[in-house]
């Protein structure tokens, strides 16, 4: 088949069955978090550079249709504009995914609701915040099973051996992921999701399919990250979602590519 609030273009290819769409979602409400699950935590948290100090998010084990409502505090010296965007991605039981500005709450708080989904649904989902000058400073990823998402199933079904390459692109620069998928059963869907983010511009998420290459060895080269292609110091994260035809899942960890920067400061990892 996308740190401002407009939409990019997005791509929709499928191996077989749903696959995964990102596009940018509303400013969403201000709830209460009512569990949380932290982060980093810094003793200072007016000066440095911008980071995502914490990210809280309730409730951790939703029930199908249960909304979740995340909640990140900023830290670093005051800074205006700052842009705070969380970008998340649903799949397995649905296919859906938006991103865009949280709402603040006080206290350097941000907050944004994710509507709830069906039983069997996983949900990715990462935070950034940016500066004209700085950033982006991107969170750690969270995921969270709504329900029973199959998993470690009787069909062995495994997502490993993922690599990049180049590990430090420049601007402009196609990075070729590649991934081992193996499984008693037949596979029926491998993906990559992927997501960008980059200095005061929207984030950007796209989702196509990964193309055989042998058996058991899937490839892609990502050659477009919206409106942050071609940006220096440029953030992008992706992993491998797999299917077998036993309904069995796997996700492989978050991978980052860091585009090289040209010398600016400001591109921190938890």
């Amino acid at each position: 088949m996308s740190l401002t609030p407009t939409h990019v273009p997005w791509e929709r290819r499928a191996l077989k069955g749903p696959v995964l769409l990102i596009v940018s979602i509303a400013i969403l409400s201000s709830l209460v978090v009512a569990a949380a699950a932290v982060v980093s935590r810094t003793p200072d948290t007016f000066s440095g550079p911008i980071r995502v100090a914490s990210v809280t998010f309730g409730p951790q084990n939703p029930s199908p249709g249960e909304e979740i409502t995340v909640r990140a505090e900023v830290a670093g010296a005051l800074v205006a504009p700052l842009d705070v965007d969380l970008q998340y991605a649903a799949y397995f039981a649905v296919v859906e995914a938006g991103g865009g500005p949280m709402t603040p709450v006080g206290n350097r708080q941000y907050e944004m609701t994710i509507r709830g989904f069906p039983d069997g649904t996983e949900v990715w989902f990462v935070v950034a915040a940016s500066s004209p000058n700085e950033g982006p400073a991107v969170s750690a990823s969270f995921t969270v099973d709504v329900g029973t998402v199959p998993r470690g199933g009787a069909s062995g079904l495994r997502v490993y051996d993922v690599t990049h390459t180049p590990t430090s692109p420049a601007a402009f620069e196609s990075v070729t992921v590649e991934a081992t998928v193996t499984s008693y059963a037949r596979v029926d869907q491998v993906n990559i999701a992927y997501m960008g983010f980059c200095r005061a511009r929207p984030p950007v998420g796209i989702d196509p399919d990964m193309i055989p290459v042998a058996p058991t060895r899937y490839t892609f080269t990502i050659n477009d990250t919206g409106s942050c292609t071609g940006v220096p110091g440029t953030v992008l994260l992706y992993r491998i979602l797999a299917v077998d035809d036993s309904g069995n899942t796997a996700v492989s960890e978050v991978g980052v590519a860091q585009f090289q920067d040209w010398g600016q400061p400001g591109i921190r990892f938890p």
